[in-house]
């Protein structure tokens, strides 16, 4: 039997590599790469990481503007790549473009689909969009649900969604991040960083933060530098050109504030251990920083990683500057604030979450599986009580 892996962006790269190899485990199961090119070399770049080579790669021509060019033409080739590979099951991952399309294309072709990451909800399809809808429109789609917290298990179940195809296992980005902090990696750019500097994280990409956001951001990154001589900002800029070019406009040479080329993942890791605080948008970085203890200033007005924010290791800012000025500033000036917020304990899971999937997958699937003592019950419903060491 073959399972077709669907991904495009290196986030999901990273999320579903751990995934990929458990299944490659699992004995009678054959386990295929389809790359749909998102973020090409960067995502090329993750799979090199991970040692994952692609069996097929998609040719995309879009609209860069337009994400109905892009869902449109997503759809049409991995509903092609099946008609060449023929597989048993597709498992997508989380809310993009690619995710959707997989799932889509899948089910028009009445292919058992498993979602990985399943359940994520902000309650405003707005925001973050178009994640939100992508995600909520994967449910009813998927045969297979793997949710990482059980608030992700609730929001299904409030949608309707049987409860026997739902099966809580962590988030994959724990397993990711613990094999690749493990690596001797430094970047670079921590060598340009004096000892007795805080180095401040900065990402940011999502379209809600586009123009005012992005100016938001930047005006408060001036303003704590003037503020805290001992302060570095870090900024591996995204690629878009309506994210680097204000960047570049706002913050380019300027004294403590280094603007780099998106970073390796192993590299981003480094650097996210390194960090004091990091100020983001991502959803990614929501997950993966309480690892490692580092307070997460999120520059948005929602998320769907409500864990991270109940658990007291992130907090909601937005993107505008009083917000991220006044949070930034108490932690800061505040250690005991800052101590709440930079205990090591992550609240998505506990590096386990492939294995569990690969032996979900491997039940449905009717194959043996290596993973059968892995339960449900190893994971407790509260995840904030996992901590990382």
């Amino acid at each position: 039997m073959k399972v077709s892996i669907i991904a495009g962006t290196r986030p999901e790269v990273v999320k579903l590599a751990p995934v990929y190899s458990a299944l490659k485990k699992v004995e009678g199961l054959e386990t295929e790469w389809i790359s749909t090119g998102q973020h090409g070399a960067l995502a090329d770049q993750a799979m090199d990481v991970f040692g994952l080579s692609q069996d097929i790669r998609l040719k995309l021509e879009w609209d860069r503007h337009a994400l109905t060019s892009l869902t449109s033409a997503l759809v049409q080739k991995i509903g092609r790549s099946f008609d060449q590979c023929r597989p048993d099951f597709v498992l997508v991952q989380g809310d993009t473009a690619s995710a959707f399309s997989g799932a889509l294309a899948a089910y028009l072709n009445n292919i058992p689909v498993g979602h990985v990451e399943a359940g994520l909800r902000s309650g405003n399809m707005r925001h973050p969009f178009p994640e939100e809808g992508f995600r909520k429109l994967i449910a009813p789609l998927a045969d297979l649900h793997f949710a990482p917290t059980q608030s992700a298990v609730s929001h299904l179940v409030d949608e309707g969604i049987c409860e026997t195809k739902i099966f809580m296992t962590g988030n994959t980005v724990i397993d990711a991040v613990n094999q690749i902090a493990s690596m001797d990696v430094r970047p670079s750019v921590l060598d340009r960083i004096e000892e007795k500097k805080r180095l401040v994280l900065v990402t940011l990409h999502r379209r809600e933060n586009w123009d005012q956001g992005v100016a938001g951001v930047c005006a408060s990154i001036k303003t704590l530098r003037d503020e805290y001589p001992d302060l570095h900002f870090v900024l591996p800029v995204h690629l878009n050109p309506r994210v680097r070019g204000p960047i570049e406009a706002e913050l380019g040479h300027q004294d403590c504030i280094e603007i780099i080329e998106p970073l390796a993942y192993p590299e981003f890791v480094a650097v996210m251990k390194r960090a004091y605080l990091i100020l983001s948008d991502s959803g990614g970085v929501q997950e993966e920083a309480p690892s490692f203890g580092v307070p997460v200033l999120v520059l948005r007005d929602e998320t769907e990683r409500k864990e991270a924010i109940k658990s007291g290791v992130a907090k909601l800012v937005g993107a505008r500057k009083e917000h991220i000025l006044r949070e930034a500033r108490l932690l800061l000036d505040n250690s005991r604030a800052y101590g709440r917020m930079s205990r090591p304990a992550n609240p998505f899971g506990d590096g386990r979450a492939a294995l569990r999937i690969a032996d979900q997958m491997a039940q449905f699937l009717g194959k043996s599986s290596p993973y059968s003592g892995l339960k449900k019950q190893d994971l407790p419903d509260d995840l904030s009580a996992l901590v990382r060491s």
